[in-house]
């Protein structure tokens, strides 16, 4: 380490909202002085960014926090700072487990990070007890001047932050606040800055996006925002994600089917369709709602993929609710799905409800909505087979690499996505094309599909 350098190792945890946090500490950090290694290089301090929404991932943060105590202990770094949503919600806790963290930081220090980090480093003897700082999350920030750690071509765009659905099962609003739009301009003046960087696909986030705008003065809607994105010269796809069922208006299916650069995408969690279980948690629709949200928009947008979540062993779930949910499954077909076992959370409403549904039976019932989406996803992937789609590169490949199928010789391979599939959350396309082919990351190609592998696609690029 260089004399009087800062330098830190930084760990980016959770979803891509916690993602944007973490691309915004890092450029404040670097704009301010401070270096970040390599993980393996030793440093002044470790900053982990956690998540704390589930048990899962709070065990994913543990194992982290404990890698970063056992490299203090030998040495190899002085400080462990702790932020993101685990420190902002279990502060108290991870100081009980961990008394040897440095400092546990909340979400709203978000941007004081570096001073947080400096002050911690430069401190003229070590702080005997943990500094903590967790104040409620009100307030909006600002997400420009990131430094981005997702491919140069792609960005998230978050346009809110913060719930008030209120849903039964969610600890979100607890740890984030109620919900708050950013000003439209301030929307807008992010996206412009990221193109300008270099990126041509945009993916717009927040913990519930459809809502956009509401309590906003005058009011804005994200209708709006997709319309203004669409003038973007440079800018080529815009996708969709989190989308709420109960606050997705015909504007804005209106708005995904008449602006160009807006795929044909969203991102709609649905969480159940049994009537009680949807008034349990507190989803604000019925199963006629959710029905009529995902006619309209296979209605405005013919080729639209719906990607969705559901949520298995809610309390008080019977066989018959879940069997419901199942048949839904079956006969919508949806593109994508996503399906979770419930998570009891300490200080939601579903933590009182009773009775908890067993957890062989939670595990049971999630097997069993899997292995009925399985054989949808494969049929949807076989109907592409000989379709020509647009394809969006994500970098070229060793074709030693490839273990799903056996790639063809004499070629190179790509790793790309087509329009339905996002990144991250998605299934992906391998792509080959002949030897001499030049492709560059972001760059949009046509391919013909030839096969599927496993839940991936396998084609040739055409152009």
């Amino acid at each position: 380490m260089l004399d009087n350098l800062i330098t830190i190792n930084f760990v980016a945890l959770g979803c891509p909202k916690n993602l944007v946090d973490s691309e915004k500490m890092l450029g404040l950090i670097v704009e301010n002085g401070i270096a970040i290694v390599s993980p393996d290089d030793q440093a002044d301090a470790t900053l982990i960014n956690t998540c704390g929404f589930i048990e899962s991932a709070r065990q994913e943060a543990y194992e982290h926090i404990e890698a970063a105590l056992e490299a203090k202990a030998n040495g190899d770094v002085n400080y462990v700072i702790v932020v993101g949503c685990l420190a902002q919600y279990y502060a108290s806790k991870l100081i009980d487990r961990y008394p040897e963290i440095d400092a546990v930081v909340g979400l709203t220090e978000r941007d004081n990070i570096p001073n947080i980090i400096r002050d911690l480093v430069t401190a003229d003897s070590p702080n005997p007890s943990p500094i903590v700082i967790t104040h409620p999350s009100h307030g909006i920030t600002n997400d420009q001047a990131r430094l981005r750690i997702t491919e140069p071509y792609r960005a998230y765009l978050r346009i809110s932050e913060g719930c008030s659905q209120g849903c039964a099962f969610c600890s979100i609003p607890r740890i984030r606040g109620p919900f708050r739009s950013k000003p439209l301009q301030t929307v807008l003046d992010e996206a412009q800055e990221l193109v300008a960087d270099g990126v041509t696909e945009l993916t717009i986030i927040g913990q519930e996006t459809t809502s956009y705008g509401q309590d906003l003065t005058p009011k804005a809607t994200l209708a709006q925002i997709l319309q203004q994105l669409d003038q973007l010269c440079d800018l080529r796809w815009v996708r969709l994600l989190y989308a709420h069922p109960a606050s997705l208006t015909d504007e804005i299916i209106d708005a995904i089917a008449q602006c160009e650069k807006t795929l044909p995408y969203i991102d709609l969690p649905l969480q159940h369709i049994n009537d009680r279980m949807l008034k349990l948690m507190n989803r604000h629709i019925d199963r006629a709602g959710c029905e009529n949200r995902i006619q309209k928009l296979r209605q405005a947008i013919p080729n639209i993929t719906i990607r969705t979540t559901m949520l298995v062993g809610f309390p008080s779930e019977t066989d018959a609710e879940f069997n419901e949910l199942l048949e839904f499954v079956r006969q919508t077909r949806f593109d994508a799905l996503g399906t979770f076992a419930y998570s009891r959370e300490q200080g939601t409403a579903a933590d009182k409800l009773a009775p908890q549904v067993p957890e062989e039976i939670k595990q049971q019932r999630l097997q069993t909505l899997m292995l009925a989406q399985q054989e949808i996803a494969f049929d949807i992937a076989d109907s592409l087979v000989g379709k020509t789609l647009s394809c969006i590169v994500n970098q070229e490949l060793d074709p030693k690499s490839i273990l799903t199928f056996k790639p063809a010789k004499k070629k190179k391979w790509y790793l790309a996505r087509h329009q339905g599939q996002a990144p991250e959350i998605d299934t992906e396309t391998f792509l080959c094309a002949p030897k001499q082919t030049e492709i560059i990351p972001g760059q949009i190609v046509k391919a013909k599909i030839t096969q599927r592998a496993e839940y991936d696609l396998v084609g040739e690029i055409t152009n």
